[in-house]
């Protein structure tokens, strides 16, 4: 007759799994009843006014609460959002001169109060300029005390720059003697948010990296297209038959090669949804989401090219060419035919939106007249809202349109003969007042304010 099993260690397992049942419970009340705190803060690029902020906290928040936290300068803005996640979005038409002071408050849903914390942000953007010098060209950036950094070293001709759109970084194309061009990738790390106000600096140069074409021989063509993810989308074409290549390089330096065969540049939408190509009959629209059929694509037929990304609403600024020579401005709303607000016989030089796509600027220049150029401020029905003539300036031949939601500015590179070197130009978006900056400069473009912060204000810190 066998035993009966001792009854200790099971008295014992029981007992052990009762205290770890109790320890969870006191540590859940005590989780409960600690206050919340902000987990992270990241600065949001795509968005549809001046600037925006995500802000995730440690449990889900009272928004209205949180709508009672202090920003100064005390512009306008709202917040967004539910449960942990909310967003601070400032108003559109304001031009902020400098850094902001963000005094987070707001309670949880069982109304425990968060500490009072305080952030420092700054969403101004970078001045970029491609600059002449007696070796060549310099891709420079200019920073908070107005001085000037440059980014890599001179090169023979630098033919594109190219912002990343989350502020990690600039790419350049570069062209040297012999017609052989080559991509330059310098990387950034931005420091335009802190816990203190001593921590806002310009951003702090790293790698600076040229990119492998994959091709044999040198390049003939190389053109970059950058979305506000900061993924990179690289189209290179070699002296070799069959040598072109598309390739879109992520924000986390994943690869993923594209078999495409456009006819012209390629450019990434800013939600990083797709992009747009050109083809010999028109405009195709293509989505990057691995998920879908690879025939998914628009089209929209005729003689059209990409002006500009309205990068908060979907819209976007083309031109259409006519037979007859006349070029008209087109407005493209998502789901709706384009919409003409503007035709005409002037040159478009360069074209912008703002986020939303309700204000567009336009610069024309008439054809067998002076060589003036006349900047438009169009709405998005068509209606001229202002006009101004650069008088001596105009546009030097490349340069873009680039507008800034931060400053609400415009900047582009003017001249004011075809043997004076081009000059950094300003324009304020409403009243168009144009201000020459005496920076000698080929090409210009801004370097959005990018940039995150984990556990800031963890207790542990």
């Amino acid at each position: 007759m066998t035993s009966p099993r001792p009854l200790a260690p099971i008295r014992l397992l029981l007992g052990c799994l009762a205290a770890l049942s109790a320890l969870a419970v006191v540590q859940q009340q005590v989780l409960l009843r600690r206050p919340p705190r902000v987990q992270s803060v990241a600065i949001q690029p795509i968005r549809s006014g001046a600037a925006a902020l995500d802000v995730v906290f440690s449990r889900p928040m009272d928004p209205e609460s949180v709508a009672q936290s202090g920003l100064l300068p005390d512009v306008a803005h709202r917040w967004f959002g539910v449960q942990d996640r909310l967003r601070l979005l400032v108003a559109p038409g304001q031009a902020l001169q400098s850094p902001l002071r963000l005094n987070v408050l707001g309670r949880d849903l069982r109304q425990l109060a968060l500490p009072p914390q305080q952030l420092w942000w700054d969403p101004r953007p970078h001045l970029l300029a491609v600059v002449p010098s007696e070796d060549g060209e310099s891709l420079q950036m200019q920073l908070r005390d107005g001085q000037w950094q440059a980014l890599a070293p001179a090169q023979e001709t630098i033919l594109q720059i190219e912002p990343l759109g989350n502020g990690a970084g600039v790419a350049l194309v570069s062209d040297d003697m012999e017609a052989r061009q080559r991509v330059l990738v310098r990387a950034l790390n931005q420091r335009a948010l802190s816990a203190r106000r001593n921590g806002l600096e310009d951003p702090q140069l790293g790698a600076l990296e040229e990119l492998e074409s994959g091709a044999s021989g040198a390049l003939l063509f190389a053109h970059l297209s950058s979305n506000q993810r900061g993924d990179l989308l690289v189209q290179l074409g070699g002296f070799d038959p069959g040598s072109d290549r598309v390739w879109i390089q992520s924000a986390e330096q994943k690869m993923r090669v594209l078999d495409l065969e456009p006819s012209g540049a390629l450019r990434l939408l800013p939600d990083g949804g797709g992009l747009v190509m050109p083809s010999y009959d028109g405009l195709e629209l293509l989505s990057l989401d691995a998920r879908d059929a690879p025939s998914t694509r628009q089209s929209l037929p005729g003689r059209r090219e990409l002006k500009a990304f309205c990068s908060g609403s979907g819209r976007a600024l083309l031109i259409r060419h006519w037979p007859d020579y006349r070029r008209s401005i087109e407005l493209v709303i998502p789901a709706r035919p384009p919409r003409e607000v503007w035709l005409g016989e002037a040159g478009v030089m360069a074209a912008a939106c703002n986020t939303a796509g309700d204000r567009l600027w336009v610069v024309l220049r008439e054809a067998g007249r002076s060589t003036d150029d006349r900047l438009l401020l169009l709405d998005s029905e068509g209606k001229q809202l202002n006009s101004v003539s650069l008088g001596g300036w105009r546009l030097t031949s490349g340069a873009e349109l680039d507008y800034d939601p931060v400053s609400n500015r415009l900047l582009t590179v003017v001249k004011q003969s075809d043997s004076a070197e081009g000059r950094v130009a300003l324009f304020d978006a409403d009243s168009l007042e144009l201000e020459v900056i005496n920076k000698p400069a080929v090409l210009a473009r801004w370097l959005p304010a990018g940039g995150a912060l984990t556990d800031v204000f963890s207790p542990s810190r």
